[in-house]
């Protein structure tokens, strides 16, 4: 009786975790094309239209004469003085100016 063989039974579970390995490679391959699929049609959409917002070029600034600092010419404080027209950062630096003008130019 030495020669009977025994039978092992079979390991339970392997055929579910092999299937659940490719349910999960399907969804990261399923997952990745739709990210390609996405990239590369937006792409193609924004190459074929002109862009909504026209390209905006650089700002002109002017430099306030009494701290240094550049201030776009559309928002800074002005006041008309000696020599034409004074751009400032803040009404501080118009008031300083406008109380010493030689002073202020120092300063800066």
């Amino acid at each position: 009786m030495g020669g009977k063989r025994s039978r092992k039974a079979p390991i339970s579970g392997l055929g579910d975790d092999m299937a659940l390995g490719w349910l999960i490679r399907f969804l990261i391959a399923v997952v990745a094309v739709r990210m390609a699929w996405k990239f590369f049609s937006g792409l193609l959409e924004g190459a074929a239209q002109r862009p909504r917002v026209p390209p905006r070029h650089g700002v002109k600034l002017v430099r306030d004469p009494v701290c240094g600092t550049y201030v776009d010419r559309s928002r800074a404080v002005s006041a008309r003085g000696r020599g034409g027209v004074h751009y400032f950062c803040s009404e501080d630096c118009r008031t300083a100016y406008r109380r010493d003008p030689r002073g202020s130019a120092a300063r800066a």
